[in-house]
């Protein structure tokens, strides 16, 4: 059967209960496409399945940028989610506006384990400004010492690098 024969409820059900992550993706776009904004809202907000929510997000991206923006930010700024859905989340809401994702991440006070932390160096390899915030440096700094010595040691490069510029 195809995803289209679905009800969205169906789809939802699909995706919770597969093991075959090849065919979870279409599925997951099938849903997040018929989708009305306020679903997508829901989705996001309560967290109910990891996998739908970045899809979700970026589609609202597409349909209301700002709302999309704020729940992305709430969603990094308040640690919600694992650190794998907050890597994407900061992926979408820094592709958006980088500037504004970098200026609110100074309001988040828990440390950032290793995933974002990764997105967030990558990101910022490029960043230009002068108006970096300290307080976001102060939890980047805060996270990485926090880290396991592995995960250190792959991120040291990208570390000194971002100390260098910012």
């Amino acid at each position: 059967m195809d995803d289209k024969d679905y009800t969205n409820a169906q789809l939802l059900q699909l995706i919770v209960d597969t093991v075959d992550y090849d065919e979870m993706p279409f599925a997951i776009e099938e849903l997040v496409k018929r989708s009305s904004d306020a679903q997508l809202v829901q989705f996001i907000e309560e967290m109910f399945y990891y996998d739908v929510i970045p899809y979700a997000l970026d589609e609202l991206m597409k349909r209301s940028s700002a709302k999309a923006f704020d729940l992305g930010m709430d969603i990094l700024i308040h640690d919600k989610g694992d650190q794998f859905l907050q890597a994407c989340v900061w992926s979408t809401c820094f592709d958006f506006d980088e500037n504004q994702t970098v200026a609110l991440m100074r309001q988040r006070t828990i440390t950032m384990e290793w995933s974002l932390m990764e997105t967030l160096l990558l990101s910022m390899h490029h960043y230009e400004t002068n108006a970096f915030p300290p307080a976001l440096k102060k939890l980047i700094m805060d996270s990485y010492d926090h880290m396991p010595e592995e995960k250190k040691a792959e991120l040291s490069e990208m570390f000194r690098s971002f100390l260098e510029k910012h």
